[in-house]
């Protein structure tokens, strides 16, 4: 029984020397290492570096693999934003071309009444066209100005290039404009180039007809028609059309105003009253003779093709 607890502290004392001669071994090295020349530690270093980095480089290839591909996760996300801003600034720069074309149009459209000649006792008022009846029966358009702005049944419409039509409706915010190539339009013109009047009358179609042009005029394709002013309804002088064709029984005029693309036009309102009624315009037709065959006129038919004066028959000329 007494032998056990003495087997046990001599393994102890066993143990105790065996660890203290392993440290003083290691110390041994230590000092021998540190005393070692320098040359060969940096040979060994090398040596076992240049071991090392080969299995260092293959080890880090799957770490570098995935902070690639987090690089182009990133990188895709980046992009898709990019991808929407640009998409964002793509659309607001349509519209805002939109915009720029809509402005060009009416700035090109206002230059057309810009240059309007105004003639005396007229003031211009401008007016958008809202609406337009071009069909087989009638040619007219409604504007977005009426009473409010002066607007007057009568008055004359015009464009840069000439003349459009002639009020024959008129309300408090709107005016109806009854063109020059309807067939119930019939306007006093001359010939810029002689003088000699005639009226142009509407066929419902792109063209006019010159009638009542005394037959010892001399007229040719491409000479200017304008407003005589007979009747003092239109102002004179106003661009109507040119002549485009001249037949045996008839004559042609095209319209100096382009009718099919108009968007903003003027309106000559009279700053004062002129002195004579204006009604019912649609209905009028022009009568060159006297109704009654007896008599005559002497101061003919005004602008909507009304008699200004009473027939002198053959009786009070008797008398």
């Amino acid at each position: 029984m007494a032998r056990g607890p003495v087997n046990r502290k001599r393994s102890r004392k066993s143990n105790s020397f065996t660890t203290h001669a392993m440290l003083f071994v290691f110390c041994l090295l230590l000092m021998m290492v540190g005393k070692a020349d320098i040359a060969v530690m940096h040979s060994v270093r090398s040596i076992l570096t240049g071991l090392t980095v080969p299995v260092a480089d293959v080890a880090s290839v799957p770490f570098r693999a995935v902070h690639s591909m987090l690089d182009s996760m990133v990188s895709v996300a980046n992009l898709r934003q990019e991808n929407v801003r640009l998409k964002e600034d793509i659309e607001n720069l349509k519209q805002w071309r939109r915009r720029a074309e809509i402005l060009q149009s009416e700035n090109r459209q206002l230059r057309s009444v810009s240059g309007v000649i105004i003639p005396d006792a007229t003031t211009p008022v401008s007016a958008r066209v809202v609406a337009v009846n071009a069909d087989s029966f009638a040619h007219s358009v409604m504007v977005n100005v009426g009473e409010r702005s002066g607007i007057r049944e009568g008055n004359a419409v015009t464009t840069t290039d000439g003349l459009v039509g002639l009020v024959v409706d008129v309300g408090p915010k709107h005016a109806q404009i009854l063109l020059i190539t309807d067939i119930n339009a019939m306007v006093p013109v001359i010939l810029a180039s002689s003088s000699w009047p005639a009226i142009t009358v509407g066929m419902n179609s792109k063209r006019m007809d010159l009638r009542f042009l005394p037959t010892e005029a001399s007229v040719s394709v491409g000479d200017l028609i304008q407003t005589s002013g007979h009747g003092g309804v239109l102002p004179p002088g106003i661009p109507v059309g040119r002549i485009e064709k001249i037949q045996s029984n008839a004559i042609s005029v095209r319209p100096v105003a382009d009718l099919q693309r108009l968007s903003f036009v003027t309106i000559l309102t009279m700053d004062r009253d002129p002195g004579y009624s204006v009604d019912a315009i649609e209905e009028q037709r022009f009568q060159p003779l006297p109704v009654d065959d007896s008599g005559f006129s002497l101061e003919g038919l005004n602008a909507l093709g009304q008699r200004t004066s009473s027939d002198v028959t053959a009786e009070e000329g008797d008398q």
